[in-house]
C-alpha cells in the first residue's frame, strides 16, 4: 500500500481514511522540545494509534500535508529517532486489553519506519546518473508509524479505560469499564491493609514485651518491699523483747 518512493512534492496515491492519517510534522525533533506533550501533537497521535488496533489497523504517516502532498520532516536526529522509538514503545506499554490484561505482542504490535524523501529529476540538486530522482541534499524524510492488530477489533483500551475506533479519517471514543482499575485498587487496599496489619502486630508486640518487662520489675519491686518490710518487723520485735 504504501509508495516504493516518497517524492518531494508529488502526492501519495490514497487518501486519509479509516486506515491512514497524515500529519504534518514540520520539524520532527520539535515534537520533543515542548514543554508539555500537548503541546507537541503527541497524545493525538497515540489517540490515532489506539483508533488504528480497534480496526483493521493503520499507517501514521509524518511528512504529508492534508492534501498527500509530501513534504517530509527535518530535524531527524539520531537523538530525535531514540526519542521517538521509545515514544512508540511507550505508547504499546500504556495499551491493555478490555479485561485489564496486558497486549499479546505476537498478534499486536506497532511498528515504526522512515523512509527518504527524494526530489523529481528536474530538481536542482545532485543528480543520480541512473535515476529519475535525487536524494535531497538535505535529511528529509516520512515518518510512518504501522498499527497491526490480528485480533478482535474495539478490544484494546488506554489505561483510563478509554477506547477509541476509526471512522472515516476521524476518531471516535467509547468509555469502557476499566476492569484493570478496579483490580489495581483492590490489590492496592489488600497491600495497604497488610502493611498496616503488620505494623499493628508489630506494635503489639512491642507493648507485650513492654508489660512483660515492667510486670516482671514490678514483681521484683513488691518482692523487694516485702522483703524490707519483714526485716523491719523482726527488727522491731527483736527491739522490742531486749534481743
Amino acid at each position: 500500500m504504501l509508495p516504493q518512493q516518497w517524492v518531494l512534492g508529488a502526492k501519495v496515491p490514497f487518501p486519509e481514511s479509516n486506515t491512514v492519517e497524515f500529519k504534518r510534522v514540520a520539524v520532527f525533533s520539535g515534537l520533543f522540545t515542548q514543554q508539555t506533550k500537548q503541546a507537541s501533537g503527541l497524545p493525538k497521535y497515540k489517540e490515532t494509534l489506539n483508533a488504528f488496533l480497534n480496526s483493521s489497523g493503520g499507517y501514521l504517516i509524518m511528512g504529508i500535508l492534508d492534501d498527500g502532498t509530501i513534504m517530509g520532516v527535518d530535524g531527524l536526529t539520531e537523538e530525535a529517532r531514540d526519542k521517538f522509538n521509545l515514544w512508540v514503545d511507550s505508547c504499546f506499554n500504556s495499551f491493555v486489553y478490555k479485561d485489564g490484561s496486558p497486549l499479546d505482542p505476537t498478534r499486536v504490535f506497532l511498528k515504526a519506519h522512515i523512509f527518504p524523501v527524494v526530489a523529481s529529476a528536474s530538481a536542482t540538486s545532485v543528480i543520480l546518473a541512473s535515476a529519475t530522482s535525487v536524494i535531497l541534499a538535505s535529511a528529509t524524510s516520512v515518518i510512518v508509524v504501522e498499527a497491526i492488530n490480528k485480533g478482535p477489533p474495539l478490544n484494546i483500551m488506554n489505561r483510563d479505560g478509554t477506547i477509541l475506533y476509526r471512522l472515516n479519517a476521524s476518531n471516535y471514543k467509547i468509555t469502557a469499564e476499566p476492569v484493570y482499575r478496579k483490580r489495581d485498587v483492590r490489590g492496592m487496599i489488600s497491600a495497604i491493609k497488610d502493611h498496616m496489619q503488620k505494623i499493628i502486630d508489630e506494635k503489639h508486640r512491642a507493648i507485650q514485651d513492654l508489660q512483660e518487662k515492667h510486670h516482671l520489675e514490678v514483681l521484683d519491686y513488691i518482692d523487694t518491699i516485702r522483703k524490707y518490710e519483714k526485716r523491719s518487723l523482726c527488727s522491731q520485735i527483736f527491739a522490742l523483747f531486749g534481743c
